[in-house]
């Protein structure tokens, strides 16, 4: 069975390095490609699934701004499985403070390098704590490309999603800073999982991973 992993916004596929699952299941990673101008997220993702393999039973996992990508991909794709991580699938679970920032346009004006500059508070937002977690998380923002991150900040700002895609697994950390846990998610919780838990916590993310993905 194939798996895609999409990662998360200021991310790469460095973040599931750690991740062990049965050998039944093969992994692949979904590489972030350039964006043009007026690029819509709809069309993005198209564009993304053309390094997916339809002709065979395949799972989207999307890590946080991934996931998103993996709910719009399953608009138009047949995965036998939809999974997030550390991510959010409704409108209702975004904070408050995420439509404080796209109403006012707050972030628009804050040059996008301070957001990928790495440093306590962003360390600590993410949940890098150890000095690996804080390394690789240092390396991943120094490679991100500025552009695509404030494109896809956008995006995620003004994604308004009320659908919910067919055998849908939902796995988030019940300390995540970035997108807090919310009962109402129906989500597999990972007690203490901050937002990078597929890194800091990945025995356990492995385990859920094993025991609740479906064959093809």
């Amino acid at each position: 069975m194939n798996l895609y992993f999409i990662s998360g916004l200021g991310a790469d596929k460095r973040v599931f390095q750690k991740l062990i699952l049965p050998e039944v299941f093969t992994i692949h990673y979904i590489e972030w490609l350039p964006t043009v101008k007026q690029e819509t997220l709809a069309s993005y993702s198209h564009k993304l699934s053309a390094q997916i393999d339809t002709t065979k039973p395949f799972t989207l996992v999307g890590l946080s701004f991934g996931g998103v990508i993996a709910v719009e991909m399953t608009k138009f794709l047949s995965p036998v499985q939809t999974v997030l991580i550390s991510s959010f699938c409704f409108k209702k679970e975004v904070p408050w403070f995420y439509f404080f920032l796209s109403k006012t346009g707050i972030y628009k004006r804050v040059p996008i390098k301070i957001f990928l500059r790495p440093n306590h508070f962003v360390f600590r937002l993410f949940g890098a704590y150890n000095p690996r977690a804080k390394e690789l998380f240092r390396q991943i923002l120094e490679d991100t490309d500025p552009d695509f991150f404030h494109w896809a900040l956008n995006q995620l700002f003004s994604w308004d999603n009320d659908w919910t895609p067919p055998n849908l697994l939902r796995i988030h950390g019940t300390a995540d800073k970035v997108l807090p846990f919310k009962s109402n998610m129906d989500a597999i919780p990972v007690v203490g999982g901050e937002h990078l838990m597929v890194y800091s916590k990945w025995e356990e993310v492995s385990e859920i991973l094993a025991n609740k993905l479906l064959p093809a």
